[in-house]
């Protein structure tokens, strides 16, 4: 192993990045996901049109409700969860994971060629989803999809190093992230107190709630104590890393049958 070429190496790791790609994009959760999207365009479409020549009022909606709590709030960690948690724990169930594993390609690098595959995914599925949501309010909804657009990067890519973390742990990962995403994120995110901020989606509505935002979000409940924008960024940042390197880390030291 320590004498396979680098360019081998890189050819089967490309391998890796392209099958684990292919394999998730022509997946049961495409599907599931583009019926999601569509239903959450149809309420953004019939939204746009009920307060056509409403300006403030549109935006506000746009933002507050559609952007921050449907998708934000909801389809964002749904959207992640299906490509990420399925990528590894899909692999395991239908027994292929042992032949990967059995390749000279070091475990650690395997890992993270299937983390970029899942992230180029989700990052395309979840920015173009955003963007379909914010087109029907026009120039509006451009201004709209530049605030949203770096928040939504962040928290994309905090959330596939979370999920896919579950899929490098257990067998059924699709469950575990399920149960987090809808008790832990929606749940636990929208109540008073700290316990709040060990959830992704926390971070996401406080960059989403500075003041330095032109959208002048504000929390939907009271003593919602959001951190700056700035702490926001770097907590996302560094755990990001962090859920990456310690997949990497139990994906290398975890038996697999």
């Amino acid at each position: 192993m320590e004498n396979t070429p680098p360019v081998s190496r890189f050819a089967a790791c490309s391998q890796v990045f392209r099958l684990t790609l292919r394999r998730q994009f022509f997946s049961r959760q495409t599907i599931v996901i583009a019926v999601l999207i569509g239903l959450a365009l149809a309420v953004t479409v019939l939204l746009s049109v009920f307060l056509q020549g409403e300006r403030n009022r549109a935006v506000d909606h746009l933002a507050s409700r559609i952007l921050s709590r449907l998708f934000v709030g909801f389809l964002l960690p749904i959207i992640s969860l299906a490509y990420a948690s399925s990528a590894i724990s899909a692999e395991r169930t239908g027994q292929t994971l042992v032949y990967l594993l059995s390749t000279s390609v070091p475990r650690p690098l395997i890992y993270l060629s299937q983390y970029a595959a899942v992230l180029l995914l989700t990052l395309g599925v979840t920015l173009g989803s955003l963007a379909s949501l914010c087109l029907p309010f026009g120039a509006d909804g451009w201004v709209t999809l530049r605030v949203f657009t770096p928040v939504v990067t962040l928290a994309t890519t905090c959330y596939v190093g979370l999920f896919l973390l579950f899929s490098a742990w257990v067998r059924r990962a699709t469950f575990l992230a399920l149960a987090y995403a809808l008790m832990i994120e929606t749940l636990t995110a929208n109540i008073p107190g700290v316990v709040k901020r060990i959830t992704v989606s926390f971070y996401a509505n406080s960059w989403l709630y500075d003041d330095s935002s032109p959208l002048n979000l504000n929390p939907r409940i009271p003593a919602y104590d959001p951190v700056s924008a700035a702490t926001a960024q770097w907590v996302l940042g560094l755990a990001s890393i962090g859920l990456v390197a310690l997949g990497m880390w139990l994906f290398s030291r975890k038996e697999y049958d």
